[in-house]
């Protein structure tokens, strides 16, 4: 049975880090963590989760594709 605490979990386990340094995450790889814990998010339930949920990322998609790419903003942090 899925929990709430879930979606975080399975959000924080997508997060990567780019060579930049910057902490980043792809909405594929944010729905595959969220399957092993039985949610099944659509691309859209997942970006719209993001949005409301975690306010110190920002979209930083360069192909205005639903597989965003979304990027920790400098001194944010993770809700």
């Amino acid at each position: 049975m899925p929990r709430t605490a879930d979606i975080k979990t399975a959000f924080i386990t997508a997060i990567q880090l780019n060579p930049k340094g910057y902490q980043y995450l792809r909405i594929e790889s944010f729905i595959e963590k969220l399957r092993k814990h039985n949610w099944h998010f659509s691309r859209s339930d997942a970006n719209a989760w993001i949005e409301r949920y975690q306010p110190d990322f920002a979209d930083k998609t360069t192909d205005n594709s639903d597989n965003r790419y979304w990027i920790l903003r400098n001194m944010g942090r993770i809700f």
